[in-house]
């Protein structure tokens, strides 16, 4: 870490805690099914809650072939129908013979709170292109006065310091209107000196911190990704040889490549001081 120069954040679940958003989400998206799905959903999103539900953060939901997978570094582990029946391993074997490919619209990775009202939704039969246009208007909505975000008081002071002493560049899956406000509302518009939108997060992570590192001229064993969702920021940073930490309040990744894991922002704040300020910056 006393090498790192340049310091990767995402945004959501990364720079804030709030979580009431989802909620709206997941309205929206019930809202665009069938009326007959629409209680089914409610029921599977309560069930979420209680950790009663199938699908779990940490999980990936095939939604073609309509199976939640358990799996360690793409490697399928276990699998499941929706209703929680196991699915043979040896036809586990045969459907997943290679490593998984995450993307945004098929194979989905529970990396946070922002996929699990889509792949209920998507199980219960909602299109691609109508979850895009509830996550664009839930966005919308995070952009109004009525949308409140509360910024952590340490970490933000951290990061303050952390811009006087390091390159700090955002990147996110979010579109830039909706980014750059909440970026606002947090306080944070000044703090960071390069900013990367609709990053398409797995897909090309690997690709866009390679830009990073020739736009900024800096090697990835001195660059930092910090982040939520272990397989958008974090896998693919560390298999490039950058510096990682992942936030995971759920104690989910028991085998996690992370150089350090924390479970939230005030855990965040504690290391990053201890690790990369070490008092050096007033």
């Amino acid at each position: 870490m006393e090498q790192i120069t340049t310091i990767v954040f995402d945004l959501d679940g990364t720079l804030y805690e709030d979580t009431h958003h989802f909620s709206y989400y997941a309205e929206l998206l019930k809202d665009r099914l069938a009326p007959e799905a629409q209680e089914r959903f409610e029921k599977d999103y309560s069930a979420f809650g209680q950790g009663e539900l199938t699908l779990k953060i940490g999980r990936v939901y095939d939604a073609k072939k309509d199976l939640v997978l358990a799996h360690h570094h793409g490697e399928v582990t276990q699998g499941w129908k929706w209703d929680g029946e196991i699915v043979p391993s040896h036809e586990i074997k045969e459907l997943y013979p290679d490593p998984l490919q995450f993307d945004l619209l098929d194979m989905l990775s529970i990396g946070d709170l922002w996929w699990v009202p889509v792949a209920i939704a998507k199980h219960y039969g909602l299109t691609s292109e109508d979850a895009y246009k509830a996550f664009l208007q839930t966005r919308e909505h995070m952009m109004t006065d009525d949308f409140e975000l509360m910024p952590l008081k340490e970490f933000a002071d951290v990061l303050e310091k952390l811009h006087e002493k390091y390159t700090l560049i955002l990147m996110t899956n979010s579109p830039q209107t909706d980014s750059d406000i909440i970026i606002k509302k947090l306080g944070f518009t000044s703090f960071f000196h390069d900013k990367i939108f609709e990053a398409n997060k797995p897909i090309h992570t690997a690709e866009t911190l390679t830009r990073i590192s020739e736009k900024w001229d800096v090697p990835f064993d001195r660059m930092l990704s910090i982040g939520d969702n272990y397989i958008n920021e974090i896998l693919p940073a560390s298999l490039l040889g950058c510096s990682t930490i992942c936030i995971d309040p759920y104690d989910i990744h028991e085998n996690s490549v992370a150089d350090l894991t924390v479970h939230n922002l005030t855990e965040l704040s504690a290391k990053l001081e201890e690790l990369l300020l070490n008092d050096t910056v007033n």
